[in-house]
């Protein structure tokens, strides 16, 4: 083993450990709130970790089982079986492998972050509104596809209701909660569910039954595991389900948009880059590996990454050690987890709902964009009332739309010139609002792309400038056009010939150049030698003229 790795296991072994502590109970808390089993969490925190810290880039991305992922697999889970999601993992994985083989992965983090946001908050509620039961203490209820389907169960089960189960929920995220702003380099989930397994543990051994159901209840079959063959429930036939690849392709999305954002964010903490690329290739290997040892899929974990971060990291071997001690602590103790209330669970899971929600973000959105905050409140009642998947595709669309929208506004500066002089700068909005114009020069800067979108704005505005002796058009910071915006730009340089002395074209970009000196009206103004490579040539060229004129009137007189 190089020296390199040696020196950072030494310095990381700490970090890895204390993340470890965490990644336990969350890998049991969200492999069940997945639809999956508890044996199926522990692998994925083990080879899923293991795979994205040994072939990844960051040094602080703790990858394993997230509630990002648990909102859309549960429904699923619930329909198909737990024992489908590992062909998610192994699909999901194949589908990661494909994006960063045909760099695509740049083009998935722009969906926006309102969109992403929404998605997370609607999951947050799912989470939450899914362990209502287990809050309550209800047992022996049907699971059914739809979350509001089993809220509404459950509340038509309050007669069974412990509520004493309901206080120590509510005691155990309040401890929670306090622990964690008193003690912050050990996380109180963990310390939740370390001290509920030794009180359930001291009673039974003092001859007491406690009555609130454990792990060990719920899933007597839980066991220490870290590879279940995945092939026995596969089944050709499988591979044409389309809602399996729509859940595949939408896990692969949403675990590359976590991935990236936890790096990025852990950069901005600790002052460092990664290498995007290479980490969409670790994740696509953790899912593959995971879905391949029977696990389920995976990303960058949010709050394990911060707690790594906090516990003093600054390399790989962290997220390795993670891995190592979540595999030992399986095999060896797994007996002592099935003594981990279910109401402990419920309070580990509401807690991380609640972290997932970036409140901060909300409220820059309500004081900055309300369109963005409106879009994200959309994309979370999709998410919650519909479908996870329907929702982020919903909401990026949406998004997109109302992106295209601004774009056709066609937005630009519109310069103007008399008696040799500028007199006046305007926003497009701004000059549309003049009842009269006067002038005997117009600068009409055309900025960003030429395309169908904004181009027809545009081709509205110069209908506006009329009876000037020179119309310039800037193309200096235009730096895409189509062939409609060529055309459209065609249109707008004869609507001008036809109401104005003389049009000239100037600063034409270089990235548009190709396009544009293959249109007739190029070549017809490279003719008449009204192209200019600045407009400041343009404009004195203009002046030259005008104090020719003048001398010349001056000498006729």
């Amino acid at each position: 083993m190089p020296a390199p790795v040696f020196q950072g296991l030494a310095r990381n072994w700490k970090a890895g450990l204390a993340v470890s502590v965490v990644s336990i109970p969350l890998a049991l808390a969200l492999a069940i709130t997945s639809g999956a089993t508890p044996t199926q969490g522990i692998i994925t925190a083990v080879w899923a970790g293991l795979l994205a810290a040994v072939l990844g880039s960051s040094n602080f991305n703790v990858v394993g089982p997230t509630g990002a992922l648990a909102g859309i697999l549960v429904s699923y889970a619930i329909v198909h079986g737990y024992q489908l999601l590992p062909i998610v993992a192994i699909l999901s994985g194949l589908i990661i492998l494909a994006a960063w083989l045909l760099r695509l992965d740049k083009y998935i983090i722009f969906i926006p972050r309102s969109v992403v946001h929404g998605f997370t908050l609607g999951v947050a509620f799912i989470i939450g509104l899914g362990q209502l039961n287990n809050a309550l203490g209800i047992t022996h209820l049907t699971l059914r596809e739809s979350q509001l389907e089993n809220v509404l169960a459950t509340l038509q089960a309050l007669d069974r209701a412990d509520w004493m189960v309901f206080l120590l929920f509510l005691g155990c995220m309040a401890f929670i909660h306090l622990w964690n702003k008193k003690i912050k380099r050990f996380p109180g989930a963990a310390a939740a569910a370390f001290l509920a397994i030794a009180v359930m543990g001291g009673l039974r051994a003092a001859g007491f039954d406690p009555t609130p159901a454990t792990l060990g209840d719920r899933y007597p079959d839980v066991h220490a595991a870290l590879f279940e063959s995945p092939l026995a429930a596969v089944k050709w036939s499988l591979f044409t389900q389309r809602d399996l690849w729509l859940l595949s392709l939408a896990t692969a999305v949403v675990a590359i948009l976590e991935t990236l954002l936890s790096g990025q964010i852990a950069n901005n903490l600790t002052g460092t880059r990664f290498n995007r690329r290479r980490e969409v290739f670790g994740l696509a290997a953790a899912n593959l590996g995971s879905g391949l040892m029977g696990g389920i899929p995976a990303t960058a974990a949010l709050a394990r990454t911060a707690l790594n971060i906090k516990s003093g990291a600054d390399h790989r071997s962290s997220a390795v050690v993670n891995s190592i001690v979540v595999a030992l602590v399986a095999v060896f103790f797994i007996e002592y987890f099935k003594l981990l209330p279910m109401f402990v669970i419920a309070a580990i899971l509401v807690t991380v709902a609640i972290g997932m929600i970036h409140r901060r973000h909300f409220v820059h959105l309500i004081s900055n964009e309300k369109t963005a905050f409106v879009l994200s409140l959309v994309v979370a009642a999709l998410v919650l009332l519909v479908d996870p998947i329907i929702g982020i595709l919903i909401g990026t669309v949406a998004a997109l739309l109302i992106f295209v929208n601004k774009l056709s506004y066609g937005q630009t500066e519109i310069v103007l010139w008399k008696d040799g002089r500028m007199i006046e700068a305007l926003l497009k909005h701004d000059f549309l609002r003049r009842e009269k114009i006067e002038s005997d020069a117009v600068i009409y800067n055309i900025s960003g792309t030429l395309t169908y979108i904004n181009m027809p704005a545009h081709l509205e505005a110069v209908q506006k400038i009329r009876g000037n002796q020179y119309v310039v058009i800037s193309l200096r910071h235009a730096f895409y056009a189509d062939a409609d915006g060529i055309e459209y730009l065609s249109e707008i340089i004869e609507l001008l010939k036809n109401s104005n002395d003389k049009i000239l074209l100037a600063g034409i970009n270089a990235e548009i150049r190709p396009i544009v000196v293959r249109q007739e009206f190029y070549h017809t103004k490279s003719v008449e030698g009204k192209i200019y490579d600045r407009t400041s040539d343009a404009l004195t060229d203009i002046l030259a003229q005008r104090a020719a004129r003048q001398t010349d009137s001056a000498a006729g007189n």
